[in-house]
């Protein structure tokens, strides 16, 4: 691609009514126009150009030769390009100039070496529909048109003149698969990524009202080798699709984008055009660390325990019947091999318990940190601390009508003092403690309170343990 200097100087050499100085105004102001992060100076001369009327591209007629993504170059007027799809948006409408109503569909398509948008428009967008063209379809374009993009990156359109067909499967064109990267691998923030890994949470989802009508989010837990564990953003994606987000299945997600967290942490977002593809893993039996037994519920007899993994990353299982006795049965620290593919374990083959350790999983005492340190927003805390005053109950009444039990006291160490509460049945875990009592707080959540300070709060998977 020309860079800007080479741009510049073809929209000079066309336009002798306009000076350098004017020209280099001009880019700058369409740059604010179009907003941070979207154009570079070459980008914004390609868009200047649309608007003086001047021809940066070199015409060239392609003819039927065939082009792959990567050879794709702005001012092709009739190019015939094949390529595999990465994504698939829905048909939206659009407005004429003459009052009258369009349709379009953006693909992304993609070979080796390169990504390319692509717009279809009306008939082409509906041919896409009846041909069923999806995320992995092999696809040819015929007579389209490239123009820049916003970016100033070549993107194929395709109007009345051109068509578009599926093609027979050919071995020799690069898949989905063969372009994956195992989700540990991403770095930084990227788009357009092929990503692999194991689900490794139940998917939460939520919905949500937007202006322009209701929207949702599914979020999950994406581990990669090295038990390193991402986070999985989809919005707004289909039932069909989050129907395959399995605990313990394997995934390949097409048609997202990775972004760097505050933290240096890597999210993976994706939108209604993402695509899931199970995948079987070859799957072996996990062993973890018991670190807390947490609660009964009293409805259905079951518990919430937290298990520790070799990355010191706590996960949380649902136990009951067989299993959930030979819990209570269990000591702290002890190893468990857990069934594969399970978030519930219930049958004494779900748990067995591993008699040698190698000591390769942290321990309780390794996970242990000082009042001093609790902020806000964390998760799963272990601490060592005193109770310094008894407990108070009282009777909350929320927002539905309903009254609820909260108990609070206020728990402290050496490096300073902290309130801890426990809401509805799990109050009943610090009514009978007493000042003066040593307490190990086992998996314990810590929030922010309207006085800015952080409080710490008993989940269902936490345990209050009485040290003597």
């Amino acid at each position: 691609m020309p860079d800007a200097e080479e741009l510049k100087a073809k929209i000079l050499s066309q336009r002798r009514d306009l000076t350098e100085e004017e020209l280099n105004r001009l880019i700058e102001e369409k740059k604010r126009q179009i907003g941070a992060g979207y154009l570079s100076d070459a980008g914004a001369c390609w868009l200047i150009a649309c608007e003086l009327g001047v021809t940066l591209e070199e015409k060239v007629e392609r003819g039927s030769v065939e082009l792959t993504p990567s050879a794709v170059r702005i001012g092709l007027s009739e190019a015939t390009v094949r390529g595999r799809v990465l994504s698939a948006y829905a048909t939206k409408t659009y407005s004429r100039k003459d009052g009258t109503t369009g349709r379009y569909r953006r693909l992304v398509i993609f070979d080796k070496e390169s990504f390319l948008p692509v717009t279809l428009w009306d008939e082409a967008a509906e041919d896409s529909e009846r041909l069923q063209i999806k995320a992995g379809s092999l696809i040819r374009i015929v007579k389209g048109y490239v123009k820049a993009g916003l970016d100033g990156k070549p993107a194929l359109h395709v109007g009345h003149r051109g068509y578009i067909e599926t093609l027979p499967e050919d071995e020799a064109f690069i898949t989905l698969d063969e372009i994956s990267r195992d989700v540990a691998d991403v770095k930084g923030a990227e788009r357009n990524l092929v990503i692999k890994g194991v689900v490794d949470s139940e998917p939460k989802h939520s919905e949500f009202a937007r202006k322009e009508g209701s929207g949702s989010v599914t979020q999950f837990y994406l581990k990669g080798k090295g038990e390193r564990r991402v986070r999985v953003v989809l919005w707004d994606i289909s039932q069909e699709v989050s129907s395959k987000i399995r605990v313990g299945g394997g995934v390949l997600i097409a048609g997202v984008r990775s972004k760097t967290l505050p933290n240096g942490e890597i999210e993976l977002h994706g939108d209604v055009a993402t695509t899931i593809i199970p995948y079987e893993v070859e799957v072996s039996r996990r062993i973890l660390r018991l670190v807390s037994k947490g609660s009964q519920a009293q409805a259905d007899g079951a518990a919430t325990i937290l298990l520790l993994d070799k990355s010191g990353q706590a996960v949380t299982y649902l136990v009951k019947g067989d299993a959930l006795q030979m819990i209570k049965e269990t000591p702290y620290d002890t190893l468990v091999e857990v069934a594969p593919q399970r978030s519930v374990l219930s049958t004494a083959s779900d748990l067995r318990i591993v008699k040698e350790d190698e000591g390769t999983i942290p321990k309780t005492a390794n996970l242990l940190i000082k009042v001093k340190d609790v902020k806000g927003g964390s998760d799963k805390l272990f601490l060592k601390v005193i109770a310094l005053t008894k407990p108070s109950t009282q009777d909350i009444h929320t927002k539905e009508g309903v009254s609820v039990k909260k108990t609070e006291l206020i728990v402290g160490d050496e490096t300073g003092e902290v309130r801890l509460n426990a809401w509805r049945e799990l109050h009943e875990k610090l009514i009978n403690i007493s000042p003066g009592e040593r307490l190990l707080l086992r998996g314990v959540a810590s929030q922010v309170g309207r006085d800015g300070a952080p409080y710490l709060t008993v989940r269902a998977y936490s345990d209050v343990e009485k040290l003597k």
